[in-house]
């Protein structure tokens, strides 16, 4: 944590939402063919509105990371009742994953300590309407 509160819920709250995005990849990952294009369809939504929020507030942090709605695009392209699907959904997940850690360790942190509390509030009013929208994850 750093020294700074403000940052630090922002930090969390990232953190909070890549946690649902781990619970939305493994409902993905075990939902049955019936309910995959669902469940894909729920994690691309909340996808979609979190990585906006990055590119909005903290283009710093997004900067020289992989484009997770490009890998969403190809997947949702694919039959969700293929085994070509699960393949590259497998790929995607771990892409995702290793982008979400390296957010959370190196780019966020980075880029809120050159904010002013101002445009951490921002950011984290961002983020917030993100958690807000965000569809119930069991």
């Amino acid at each position: 944590m750093s020294d700074n509160p403000a940052a630090d819920a922002v930090l969390n709250l990232v953190k909070s939402q890549h946690d649902v995005l781990e619970k939305m990849l493994k409902n993905v990952s075990e939902a049955g063919e019936a309910q995959r294009k669902a469940a894909m369809g729920s994690l691309e939504r909340f996808l979609s509105a979190h990585e906006a929020a990055e590119e909005a507030y903290l283009e710093q942090a997004t900067k020289n990371l992989d484009n997770m709605q490009g890998w969403v695009e190809k997947l949702t392209e694919l039959d969700f009742t293929s085994p070509d699907f699960v393949n590259q959904f497998g790929e995607f997940q771990k892409s995702l994953l290793n982008h979400t850690q390296t957010e959370v360790n190196h780019t966020i942190p980075k880029a809120l300590k050159d904010m002013t509390q101002a445009q951490i509030a921002l950011v984290q009013a961002a983020f917030e309407r993100v958690s807000r929208s965000a569809e119930t994850v069991e």
